[in-house]
């Protein structure tokens, strides 16, 4: 659904409940001027993420003259036009009903279907809810939302994870004995890796009998050996 629609004299909003609304060309300005606003003005807001000025404008839309600009920002049916693109002029406002609506329909950890579905079941359009994330305040409180949702659901993947390997499930068990530290399997690497490498050296010392080649060999694989160790050190921290 777009989120603006045009018609002869102005454009047509797309409201809450699903209706629209026309909103009139302001007096003593064109269609297209009003449209090239909004639109130009939308596109700054999301490249930027603060309200733009009239340059930021003019440069995305040079063939309106700084002065129309200034002067259709200026008007009520701009500053009506933008809320519902969801640009928010004034910070001190704080988040719409229709926001906090939305806030608590996607922090529906149960509700398993994607972001578009969500948001085409509220009637709010993606463009909308793109501007939003854009807001300091809807974002922060959408972040906190989502964080606490992970959080609360720990407990009960945990408990689902210790179930499975009471159940005999040996990808659970490893992860538990893993979470524990009572198995490491970068640990049983790193050992079948030595006991490769210590057979290597034996067969070297057993088979070459030129010092210098076998010198050679055996220093190459211990800077193998050191190599190998730094990697499986480091996938440990990780």
């Amino acid at each position: 659904m777009d989120e603006f629609e045009q018609f002869e004299g102005g454009v047509a909003v797309h409201l809450p409940d699903g209706s629209t609304r026309n909103i009139a060309t302001p007096d003593g300005f064109t269609d297209t001027a009003f449209r090239g606003t909004l639109a130009a003005f939308h596109t700054a807001y999301l490249r930027n993420g603060v309200i733009p000025s009239v340059g930021d404008v003019h440069e995305l839309w040079p063939k309106l003259p700084k002065k129309t600009i200034s002067g259709v920002m200026s008007t009520l049916e701009f500053r009506e036009a933008i809320q519902h693109r969801g640009i928010q002029w004034d910070a001190k406002d704080g988040l719409s009903m229709e926001q906090q609506t939305v806030l608590l329909k996607l922090s529906d950890p149960f509700d398993r279907r994607g972001l578009a579905s969500k948001l085409k079941d509220l009637t709010v359009p993606m463009a909308r809810f793109q501007a939003w994330l854009k807001q300091p305040l809807f974002n922060n409180l959408y972040n906190q939302h989502t964080k606490a949702n992970y959080e609360e659901a720990l407990p009960a993947i945990r408990q689902r994870l210790i179930g499975n390997a009471e159940a005999g499930d040996q990808r659970a068990i490893e992860l538990v004995f893993a979470m524990t530290g009572e198995w490491n399997p970068n640990q049983q690497h790193l050992e079948d890796a030595r006991t490769i490498v210590l057979k290597v050296v034996e067969a070297i010392i057993k088979h070459v009998k030129d010092v210098k080649t076998r010198e050679a060999i055996l220093s190459d694989v211990s800077m193998y050996a050191g190599t190998l160790a730094s990697m499986n050190q480091q996938k440990t921290l990780e």
